[in-house]
């Protein structure tokens, strides 16, 4: 069998990069909830894409946040710096002693 040819020309290497940047460049010119919107159109509303709607999402959380002035609640940040033992410690003070076999 020989390999087809299709594709592989330089000229049409040439088309495709060409349009990859006109689709990049027309990406980057939408919102996020425009984005969003668009994914919604073409998939259906909520269907596939799952990881982009969810970083889609979090950029227009975020953008909500920050025209309010909110920031994160201070638990979060302090549950964040906290390091891995300190957190099984503490654990292990409120449990009072119960179950676990580092306990027993």
């Amino acid at each position: 069998m020989a390999r087809s040819n299709i594709n592989r020309g330089i000229q049409r290497r040439e088309e495709l990069r060409k349009r990859a940047e006109e689709l990049a460049q027309s990406r980057t010119s939408r919102s996020a909830s425009q984005q969003l919107s668009l994914l919604d159109d073409r998939l259906g509303f909520g269907v596939g894409a799952v990881q982009e709607r969810a970083r889609l999402q979090r950029e227009i959380d975020e953008a909500k946040n920050k025209k309010r002035g909110r920031q994160k609640p201070k638990e979060v940040e302090d549950r964040k710096k906290k390091k891995a033992k300190e957190r099984r410690t503490s654990k292990a003070r409120n449990n009072g002693g119960r179950g676990g076999a580092r306990n027993a």
